[in-house]
């Protein structure tokens, strides 16, 4: 069963793997095969057609920032919506780091006997989990993730009316995760200015809660509907998906 917070149609990726050249004709590609970029870059580039590009990853990286933002600088260019290339980009950097995160702490539980859907498990778990936490993690993590297939996908579609990016990881999160993004999403949506939703939440944000606030905020600021952002979950993955309009002609996944 899944458990939404928005209506969710599911994109499925196919297996075939091609160059980011087919799409975009980066010169820097050129040269590079696909083993070539899947091992400097620890990322996979899974496309269907011209319209669509996905990047699979185990982790964050400075080289899979930089194909994001070239990727998604790209496609603003093409549709005259340069403008939005930092704001979009610092979106997508923070929703990749906390979908590559929350496999990390997955494979943390895993390997330490904790079931995520114990609530007295969880307690535990995220305490021990805290108190190892580092900056450096995703380089340890990374393997093991990949092992076990608990990966990061960033799909792009875009077309002349419009773009959708959707960031999914194959991990379910707890029932008080869930919760609690629930009332972070709707405690940010209240809020034009992110001091002070930072001033009002002080004792009750952490990062990830601040991370949704910023979203929120920084698309209002940049007159994008917030209602285009969404979180969905389900029994089997958890996904970010931003929709933005270049057209009246745009249709949301909502409609």
């Amino acid at each position: 069963m899944s458990n939404h917070f928005c209506i969710f149609c599911p994109v499925f990726f196919n297996k075939k793997i091609t160059r980011l050249t087919k799409i975009l004709e980066f010169d820097k590609y050129k040269n590079m095969s696909m083993n070539q970029l899947d091992s400097q870059y620890d990322m996979e580039i899974v496309t269907e057609n011209e319209k669509e590009i996905r990047i699979k990853t185990y982790r964050t990286s400075r080289h899979l920032e930089e194909r994001v933002q070239e990727v998604l600088g790209e496609i603003l260019k093409r549709h005259n919506r340069e403008r939005l290339t930092p704001i979009l980009y610092t979106v997508l950097k923070e929703l990749i780091i906390n979908a590559t995160k929350a496999n990390q702490k997955r494979v943390f539980f895993e390997e330490n006997n904790f079931d995520i859907k114990n609530a007295e498990h969880y307690e535990v778990a995220i305490k021990q989990y805290k108190k190892i936490f580092s900056e450096n993690m995703g380089e340890i993590y990374a393997p093991k993730c990949k092992l076990k297939d608990y990966y990061c996908i960033i799909i792009f579609e875009y077309n002349e009316s419009g773009l959708k990016i959707e960031i999914r990881n194959n991990t379910i999160i707890a029932k008080q995760e869930e919760k609690s993004l629930r009332e972070k999403l709707a405690m940010a949506m209240g809020y034009d200015d992110l001091a002070q939703f930072y001033m009002d939440n002080a004792d009750n944000t952490e990062g990830a809660g601040l991370g949704l606030a910023l979203i929120i905020i920084m698309m209002k600021g940049e007159g994008i509907d917030p209602n285009l952002f969404r979180i969905s979950i389900t029994d089997e993955y958890t996904s970010a998906r931003l929709e933005i309009p270049f057209t009246d002609e745009f249709k949301t996944i909502r409609n």
